[in-house]
């Protein structure tokens, strides 16, 4: 990997002017480079320009490299997770990994995956963070990948820190610090440095923690980074708290508060580094008799902790505040915040997380020691062991899978009965997994015909048991409440999403669905129109049209109104109506490495419509076969086509 230390700092009015007049190409190609040369200088400034490199990536993404798609998801999803935008960031570095891993680049998706292993942590998902920094490591210790092994070792550091176990945080930061030196990394020495000073001081050896987090602060200063300069002042103000140096302490608080409120209010920042300092402020405060004050901060700091969901922060805030209440003497408050803390608490990290977690470090602490013949031996006989545990598993799991993909199927319309109300069709789905996140429905109310063809967040069994949930909904909102409107539909749908599956109290969540409905009246006179991020594809006088639906998700914001693109036509001068999930245009393909894309996928419908159902279904399959190769399947595949005439 390239050095890390060989930046070209640029401010976003500097990027601006870099790229105004060139073509769309050179404007991304700029953008990809220099938002990634300045990911360490309060990167959360650039998040508007990585929007507008995803934009022209995807506008683009025929003419460039898969890498290039790739580059622009990560410095988005960088830039996001600095600005505080947890959805945005998870989404966009999701993307990004899988991108880089299907191209072989291992450090930059190793990247995006040490950024993730952050987010988890702020959300208080310990589990999913620490699987994630241990399959880190493990990848790339014998790649030279240092700057992605110093990060994910600082990661991994972190989260020991946050569980109090500070010797083996120590252990962790020292060898991010190693991986940052060898490749000059002044940025990310600081960071390891300021770290390794905080686990000093933790263990009791205050002035060596002093020394290493002034170290660090001349670094930052030198660099003329104000973020960094800010997390210095902040880890110094704690070891002179913890020295009884309350008035010093207070000051370099307040310094570093002042830091982090202008950096937010520039959008180069995010609040995570308030919240920290407020909580500080608050703490000091209390200790110096002012609890008026004290909880002026913490009350802030629980605000926008409650607004960002991070739950850790929060769990410490209701504690001090239990503790500035008591000392105020409201003890019914104190009781209420303590209540609050242990409820937290207890929801956060209950005992078996704990008990996993430890399993997870204790796995990986043996990977790494058991080098010796003997060990090596026990442990190739346990191994042997376990893959036939692991066999015996992953045979119940299929046959488990198997019979989840009846129950599935039980819930989906045969293909004769689909038959007897839409005689001319054809119904291609080609599960990612044994189960599937597609799902096609069909009704009949009053009359009217209803079709309905859906993608579930997801593949698999979560994907399989939303589309359960969906059909459930369908049939509950058309069935039993009569409700034949199908933008009306969808917002019912919509509704119930987010209260049964409580999305609004879980940033980040990504239950839902993308889905096309439409009501036929009883003649096949016309139909009536509404989508959800799936559009309609009708062929009429050799020519395809395109009915644009919502764009947005089912499931997430429930103020979307989606009767808002109800669509009507008549079916007299319409041959056939096409309706699919976005699986067959977003499949890569082995001899490009690109997407099939959706004009492809719509001249050939176009190119089929004449011949049998029959064959325009086979076409479509071994199209789509030859295409992906040997390129693992992207997504759940399903197009439903239906002739008119």
């Amino acid at each position: 990997m390239e050095a890390a230390n060989i930046h070209t700092q640029v401010s976003p009015s500097d990027l601006k002017d870099k790229i105004e007049g060139l073509g769309e190409l050179e404007q991304l190609r700029i953008l990809n480079e220099l938002i990634w040369e300045n990911r360490h200088w309060g990167s959360g400034q650039f998040f508007d320009l990585a929007q507008l490199a995803v934009k022209l990536a995807v506008k683009n993404q025929i003419e460039i490299r898969i890498v290039d798609l790739a580059q622009a998801y990560l410095n988005l999803g960088n830039t996001a997770w600095n600005r505080s935008e947890p959805t945005v960031a998870f989404e966009t570095l999701q993307k990004s990994q899988r991108l880089f891993r299907s191209i072989g680049v291992v450090g930059k998706a190793c990247f995006a995956e040490a950024v993730m292993a952050n987010l988890h942590s702020q959300k208080g998902e310990f589990e999913s963070a620490f699987s994630l920094i241990f399959h880190i490591l493990d990848e790339v210790k014998d790649q030279q990948e240092d700057e992605v092994e110093g990060l994910a070792n600082l990661s991994a550091g972190s989260f020991h820190f946050d569980l109090e176990s500070y010797k083996e945080a120590l252990n962790y930061f020292l060898q991010s610090l190693e991986c940052f030196s060898r490749i000059n990394d002044e940025v990310g020495v600081a960071r390891a440095t300021n770290n390794a000073g905080m686990s000093l001081h933790k263990l009791g050896r205050n002035d060596e923690g002093l020394e290493y987090c002034e170290r660090s602060l001349e670094i930052y200063t030198k660099l003329a980074m104000d973020q960094g300069r800010a997390k210095s002042k902040r880890d110094i103000g704690k070891i002179l708290e913890g020295q009884g140096k309350l008035e010093e302490a207070l000051a370099c608080f307040q310094s570093s508060l002042e830091i982090r409120d202008h950096g937010l209010q520039q959008k180069a920042s995010g609040v995570d580094g308030v919240i920290t300092c407020l909580m500080d402020i608050g703490n000091v405060l209390t200790r110096l008799g002012r609890p008026i004050e004290s909880k002026e901060h913490l009350t802030r700091a629980m605000e926008l902790s409650e607004s960002s969901k991070a739950v850790p922060k929060l769990i410490k805030i209701h504690r001090r505040l239990s503790d500035v209440y008591k000392q105020d003497g409201n003890f019914e408050m104190a009781l209420h915040h303590m209540e609050i803390h242990q409820d937290l608490k207890k929801d956060m990290l209950g005992q078996e997380t704990a008990n996993k977690i430890k399993m997870m470090q204790t796995r990986y602490a043996l990977d790494l020691v058991q080098k010796e013949s003997e060990l090596e031996k026990a442990k190739n006989e346990e191994l042997n062991l376990a893959y036939q545990r692991i066999n015996t598993i992953n045979k119940n799991l299929t046959d488990s899978l198997k019979y989840a993909k009846r129950i599935q199927n039980a819930f989906l319309p045969s293909r004769q009965r689909f038959r007897l109300t839409y005689p001319e069709s054809y119904i291609l789905n080609l599960p990612k997994d044994i189960v599937s996140g597609d799902f096609y429905w069909i009704t009949q109310k009053n009359g009217f015909h209803l079709l309905a063809v859906a993608d579930c967040s997801g593949h698999g069994v979560p994907g399989a048991f939303m589309s359960m949930v969906g059909m459930s909904l369908l049939n509950q909102i058309v069935n039993e409440r009569g409700v034949l409107q199908p933008g009306k539909i969808l917002n019912q749908i919509n509704l119930a999403l987010i209260n049964n599956l409580n999305q609004m109290n879980e940033e980040g969540s990504t239950e839902g669905m993308d889905i096309g409905l439409c009501v036929f009246d009883p003649n096949f006179t016309q139909v009536v129109y509404a989508g959800a991020k799936r559009p309609l594809y009708y062929i009429s006088d050799g020519q395809i049209n395109e009915l644009k639906s919502t764009p947005a998700s089912i499931g997430f914001d429930p103020y979307t109104d989606f009767s808002e693109r109800t669509h009507r036509i008549e079916l007299s001068n319409v041959d056939q109506i096409i309706l699919a999930t976005d699986g067959y245009s977003d499949q890569f393909g082995e001899a490009t490495g690109k997407k099939l894309m959706v004009s492809k996928f719509k001249d050939m419908l176009v190119k089929q419509y004449q011949n049998p159902i029959e064959e325009q279904e086979a076409y479509l399959r071994d199209y789509y076969l030859s295409w992906k190769g040997r390129e693992s399947q992207t997504d759940d595949v399903l197009v439903v086509g239906i002739k008119l005439k």
